[in-house]
């Protein structure tokens, strides 16, 4: 993998795949319970992200209470993907990526609370504010589907910045790795890393 002028090579990433994979096995797994290829997906994006809020000279979280290096990682991607996200500015959707983030939400219940909720965290509403909306909510459909929309175009402005971070730190992975695709929203947005 690289980010800007960072390489992660093959020998780390499969490293992280073979502890994950060892601890599901000691966990009584087998090799029927488990995908390689999902962990490797999971290494490759939390490294990448990693990487990427380094070269980015983001602050670094207190990785102390991680119990190894890939959690250390975990640590750190998680931070640096939240801080990112935060600093989106939303766009207005396409047509066909609102239509796709529709159907997604109609077709997943999880999916819906997400959106909700996370456009909820934005808000910073107080317990009398988050009251009434959800009043509001139970009494008009259209204010979950407004929502909805608001959140989707924070998840576009997202998409389209880590689009532009793609390009400007040069990120690729080994094609060894699949198609990585980062997107907030897989299947509405799409953010695929190169493969090289």
């Amino acid at each position: 993998m690289f980010v800007g002028d960072q390489r992660v090579t093959e020998a780390t990433l499969d490293g992280y795949v073979d502890a994950e994979m060892d601890s599901y096995f000691e966990q009584g797994a087998t090799l029927a319970d488990v995908s390689y290829g999902d962990s490797r997906q999971k290494a490759a994006f939390i490294v990448l992200f990693s990487e990427l809020g380094e070269a980015m000279g983001l602050e670094a979280p207190d990785t102390n209470d991680a119990a190894d290096d890939f959690e250390a990682r975990y640590i750190e991607a998680a931070a640096y993907y939240d801080e990112i996200a935060s600093a989106a500015e939303p766009r207005a959707m396409t047509e066909a990526e609102s239509e796709a983030l529709n159907a997604a939400v109609g077709n997943d219940q999880n999916l819906l609370q997400r959106a909700v909720e996370g456009w909820l965290s934005a808000q910073q509403l107080t317990d009398q504010q988050l009251a009434e909306f959800n009043m509001a909510a139970q009494s008009d459909p259209a204010v979950l589907q407004e929502v909805v929309q608001l959140w989707g175009e924070q998840q576009a402005g997202f998409a389209d910045d880590l689009n532009g971070y793609i390009a400007e730190y040069d990120i690729a992975v080994n094609p060894r790795y699949g198609a990585l695709d980062i997107s907030p929203l897989v299947g509405v947005f799409e953010v695929e890393v190169p493969q090289r």
